[in-house]
């Protein structure tokens, strides 16, 4: 009985352990701000740095093959401001075994950037900008499932200088 026991309890260890290396990556999210003053009228620089686990990538905002999931940062923007550009890094090469294209890939920490424009009318106050970060994480293996993840950046605004 006492073997019986000891050969669950391996059995149990083993199949977590197993499952523990495919479980899906997540993405460390770090949303910050460049400008220190944000004005109404001006534009503003939105920074989300992305962090993977080691070994772990993900497929880029431009990918070669048609049936990965591309990167995405996109935005449900609160009215006065709008998307001007959004600036993904370059993207390097991965070589899957038996593959004859390499994918077009960000490595596991990259930043994406975003020039916002805020109206000149926009009120006072705090803004807060919600957006969702798409990805399919990767590894030297396999593709996970495309996971979206929300993130937001809150900011102080500051009325327009008058000329």
């Amino acid at each position: 009985m006492l073997r019986l026991c000891f050969l669950v309890a391996a059995f149990s260890l083993s199949a977590v352990s197993a499952s523990a290396q495919f479980r899906q990556p997540t993405a460390e999210l770090t949303p910050t701000i460049e400008q220190q003053v944000i004005r109404a009228g001006q534009d503003v620089t939105l920074v989300l740095s992305v962090e993977l686990p080691e070994d772990i990538h993900v497929q880029s905002d431009k990918p070669r093959d048609p049936y990965v999931i591309p990167t995405l940062l996109s935005f449900t923007l609160p009215e006065g401001l709008t998307v001007e550009e959004i600036t993904y890094p370059e993207s390097t090469d991965f070589l899957l075994e038996d593959w004859d294209e390499p994918l077009a890939v960000f490595d596991h920490e990259f930043t994406i950037e975003v020039r916002l424009a805020l109206d000149a009318d926009l009120s006072p106050g705090e803004v807060v900008v919600p957006g969702s970060f798409l990805y399919q994480a990767c590894n030297d293996r396999i593709c996970f499932p495309p996971k979206t993840a929300a993130v937001e950046w809150r900011m102080d605004v500051e009325a327009a200088l008058t000329p």
